[in-house]
């Protein structure tokens, strides 16, 4: 499996995250709820994001982004639950002084986390904090003591968790064309407890850095990540998908397709961007896209992470041939 990465991490052509989709069942609301992160906030067309439908309301932090989506059939909240699997949360960082878990837990936010959160994990200058917005989806809040990001706030990850992250590791390996930045197999303590807001819980972990925001995996041991495909509709609350941005699709089809990630892809062609859908083998649902030169949201626009080993960033001396 090394071999293989190695022989195709140079040409991957992969630069970033370019949006996560979050589905509401209250635009407003929702708008309201994020507002005190201190993102950007505005109304976008489907067709920046290279989706169909209505417009979508992004949060844009200066590194990453998410779109909100109204659905349009939401009758009963189905919260993911804490152990997957599926896409569980998306990150915000921010510096401890500005209280960010507190502004939003007086806006509504229902802790997940136990204990006083947020949470001091190991004592290295981050606490640690889960929650729920208005309809049950899940985010985290890092405070931290010295932010290496650039202004008030960074959209730092996005979770997603495996019934076998040994399969999903080894699959966004070839994907990203390089490797987790680190791994840990025994996540576990009285603290880890308190973040999650479960019992004894233990749980193995993987981090990949796409350039400008993370992309985390978990499994959990205890309790057992069900060893389920992940089904969830389009129009259910929740993290729905998240697109990534190629500087070359046509190639990237052809090294996915040789790879054996990819069968049967068509480019769809857009005014702003072109894309191909994909699928990983726990069934999450994400997208692959090129973005034209003069696209409202490139990944170049956004702030890399410059902090993180293995970025598969453009320009990263690894990542030249």
């Amino acid at each position: 499996m090394t071999s293989q990465i190695e022989s195709t991490r140079l040409r991957s052509k992969i630069i970033g995250l370019h949006h996560v989709e979050l589905v509401v069942s209250d635009i407003k609301r929702s708008e309201t709820f994020y507002r005190p992160t201190g993102v950007e906030m505005s109304v976008v067309s489907a067709e920046n994001l290279g989706a169909h439908g209505k417009d979508r309301f992004l949060l844009k932090a200066p590194n990453g982004c998410l779109a909100l989506r109204q659905s349009e059939a939401v009758t009963r909240l189905n919260p993911l639950p804490v152990v997957g699997p599926g896409v569980t949360h998306a990150c915000f960082q921010a510096p401890v002084q500005a209280s960010l878990y507190q502004k939003l837990v007086a806006e509504g936010a229902q802790p997940v986390s136990t204990g006083s959160p947020p949470i001091d994990l190991n004592g290295q200058g981050v606490c640690y904090a889960y929650a729920r917005d208005p309809d049950g989806t899940m985010f985290e809040v890092e405070e931290l003591e010295v932010p290496k990001f650039k202004g008030p706030i960074s959209l730092a990850h996005i979770a997603l968790v495996s019934p076998d992250i040994d399969r999903a590791v080894s699959f966004y390996s070839q994907l990203l064309g390089v490797g987790p930045y680190g791994r840990a197999n025994k996540v576990l303590g009285p603290r880890f407890d308190e973040v999650t807001g479960l019992a004894s819980v233990r749980i193995r972990a993987a981090w990949f850095n796409t350039g400008n925001m993370v992309l985390e995996f978990w499994e959990f041991i205890n309790p057992e990540t069900p060893k389920t495909v992940v089904e969830r509709s389009a129009e259910e609350a929740g993290y729905h998908q998240f697109t990534l941005e190629t500087s070359d699709l046509d190639g990237e089809v052809q090294r996915l397709s040789a790879l054996g990630l990819l069968s049967n892809a068509e480019i769809q062609f857009g005014s702003e961007l072109n894309k191909i859908d994909m699928q990983d083998p726990d069934g999450n649902r994400f997208s692959l896209v090129e973005t034209h030169p003069d696209a409202l949201i490139r990944v170049e626009h956004f702030e890399p992470m410059p902090w993180l080993p293995a970025p598969a960033w453009p320009g990263n001396a690894a990542l030249k041939p």
